[in-house]
C-alpha cells in the first residue's frame, strides 16, 4: 500500500533587487542533510553550492539561482530558513570590549527584523559626460562574481573584470546600447578616466547588503 503523499505549504517573498514575487516552499529532510553535511565539512565553497542547490530546489517561480547578487540569495535563503526552521535565529555572542569576560550572551532575533539595507547615495547609473548624457548603466554581480574581488589581494585583472561583467548597458541622449562585445566594453572601460573608476567603486561599495546590528547589554 502507498504511503499518503504530504502536502508542502507554499509562501512568497518579495526579491531585493527587482521588486517580484518568488514563490518557494519550505525546505524538506532531504535539503537539510545536503546543508548539514556541506557545514560538516567547512569548506565554504561546498556550503555555497549546497545553498544555492537548495534555493535552486526550493524555489517555484523562474529564477536564475546562479546569477543573482549576493543579497537576493542571502535574502532567499533566509526566508527559506525563517518557514522551514523557525522565524527566530538564536546567537551566542561572547562579551569583548577592554577585555573578554568570558560569559556567552544567548541572543534571539526574529527574521523579519533582518533587512537588505541600501544606501541613500547609492545608484546604478555611472555618468560618464553631462554634455551629451553618455552614461553607464549597472547590474549587481552574481555570487561568482563578487567572490572573485573578496579573495585575499584580489589583482586589478579581478577588479576590472568584475567590472566589466557588471555593465548592463551604455546610453547617450539618443540611444540605449546593448549589443557589445566584450572586448568593446573593455576598451570603452579603459578609455575612462580615474574620475570614473572611482564611480565604479562607489557602485560595489555602496550596493544593498543584507544586515542587522544587535544592541545588548552582558548579562555577566
Amino acid at each position: 500500500m502507498p504511503l499518503p503523499q504530504i502536502v508542502t505549504p507554499e509562501f512568497s517573498t518579495i526579491l531585493p533587487s527587482t521588486g517580484e514575487q518568488i514563490f518557494f516552499r519550505p525546505f524538506l529532510v532531504k535539503e537539510e542533510k545536503i546543508l548539514l553535511m556541506a557545514q560538516e565539512g567547512k569548506d565554504p565553497s561546498e556550503i555555497q553550492r549546497a545553498i544555492i542547490n537548495i534555493l535552486q530546489d526550493c524555489i517555484k517561480s523562474e529564477l536564475e539561482i546562479k546569477i543573482l547578487p549576493l543579497f537576493d540569495i542571502e535574502w532567499l535563503f533566509l526566508q527559506l530558513r525563517s518557514k522551514s526552521v523557525g522565524e527566530v535565529i538564536e546567537v551566542r555572542l561572547n562579551h569583548v570590549e577592554k577585555e573578554d569576560c568570558g560569559h556567552t550572551n544567548t541572543i534571539q532575533i526574529p527574521i523579519q527584523e533582518i533587512h537588505v539595507f541600501k544606501k541613500d547615495d547609492h545608484s546604478d547609473l555611472i555618468e560618464i559626460d553631462k554634455d551629451t548624457g553618455i552614461g553607464i548603466k549597472m547590474k549587481y554581480p552574481s555570487l561568482e562574481l563578487y567572490e572573485k574581488t573578496q579573495v585575499e589581494n584580489a589583482s586589478y585583472e579581478q577588479v576590472f573584470d568584475v567590472i566589466v561583467n557588471s555593465v548592463d548597458c551604455v546610453y547617450d541622449k539618443d540611444q540605449v546600447y546593448k549589443d557589445f562585445t566584450k572586448p568593446e566594453i573593455e576598451k570603452f572601460i579603459e578609455d575612462l578616466d580615474q574620475k570614473h573608476l572611482k564611480k565604479f567603486m562607489n557602485f560595489f561599495e555602496t550596493m544593498p547588503k543584507l544586515e542587522h546590528e544587535i544592541k545588548y547589554k552582558c548579562e555577566k
